[in-house]
């Protein structure tokens, strides 16, 4: 078996476009020298790697294993050509973080890593927890941070830091006006709330159902500033992150109340795949975050 370095590019690059055409594209290649490359790389594994539809290719089960494998192997490639051209950190980082960390947290922790290391370039992107999870599994991103743990065998969980929900009306809310509010007064509270799959949600609801409280939800919003915003103007109540509700206290546009009976207390974690290979720049910034 004779697979280069060039037919993993190739089938990489397919995954990401979706088609031969514009991945030969990308790799400056004739599309012909595409085709031959994938149809040599299946020919050498003895299996298809895709599912042809029209012009579209549809990666399969065995794609799907060797994405990880070949993802690898391109990696340490450009690494050690990396290396032995500049002796500095040098390189690319895709990053996935759920909604309160990659929107209030993390990117002050990016642009200080940058401003240290000039060569490196972070693209950052942001979903809910199930989302950047998924992206993690699929090795869409090289890691994540995310609010919530899972217990899925193919991620590594660190702890990172620590945070806090905290439950939030208008300043002009009659609830607003109560040092502390009870369990009852709770149970009528009609909420605002993020999307299922959100791991803000999910520590909500689990420190409700502790309580035994039910949930009303009068409205599912999928960003936390459309949540801010509705019941800074009278909307609902809310339940986010402090770190995320800083500038409307501030402002004193809303109050947080005081619910000793809620455990509302989470830890951030940064999550890899097990086979995800550690790079100079994977681990240089795990270093810069203490993540070991």
């Amino acid at each position: 078996m004779n697979i280069t370095l060039r037919q993993l590019e190739v089938f990489i690059t397919i995954i990401k476009t979706g088609n031969i055409t514009k991945a030969a594209e990308e790799l400056n290649m004739t599309q012909a020298a595409a085709s031959m490359a994938l149809k040599e790389l299946e020919n050498q594994l003895g299996e298809q790697l895709f599912e042809r539809v029209g012009k579209k290719l549809y990666l399969n089960e065995n794609g799907r294993h060797l994405k990880g494998y070949a993802l690898e192997i391109i990696e340490k490639s450009y690494e050690l050509s990396r290396i032995f051209k500049s002796g500095k950190v040098v390189g690319e980082l895709r990053v996935g973080a759920s909604s309160t960390i990659g929107n209030y947290i993390l990117p002050a922790y990016i642009s200080e890593f940058i401003v240290k290391n000039k060569n490196v370039k972070i693209m950052l992107e942001v979903g809910n927890t199930e989302e950047i999870l998924n992206k993690i599994l699929s090795f869409d991103v090289d890691f994540g941070f995310v609010e919530g743990f899972s217990t899925h065998t193919d991620l590594k969980m660190i702890e990172w830091i620590e945070d806090e929900l905290a439950v939030f009306v208008n300043i002009n809310n009659q609830l607003a006006k109560r040092d502390v509010i009870s369990v009852n007064e709770l149970k009528e509270c009609e909420w605002i709330l993020r999307e299922r799959g959100s791991g803000t949600r999910e520590v909500f609801e689990y420190a409700m159902s502790r309580s035994n409280i039910p949930v009303n939800v009068l409205l599912e919003l999928g960003h936390t500033e459309a949540i801010k915003n509705a019941v800074s103007q009278g909307v609902g109540v809310g339940c986010l992150s402090k770190a995320v509700l800083e500038d409307l206290v501030r402002l004193k546009k809303i109050k947080i109340l005081n619910v000793p009976f809620l455990d509302l207390k989470r830890k951030f974690y940064f999550v890899m795949h097990k086979k995800k290979y550690i790079t100079t720049v994977i681990k240089k910034f795990m270093d810069y975050l203490n993540l070991h």
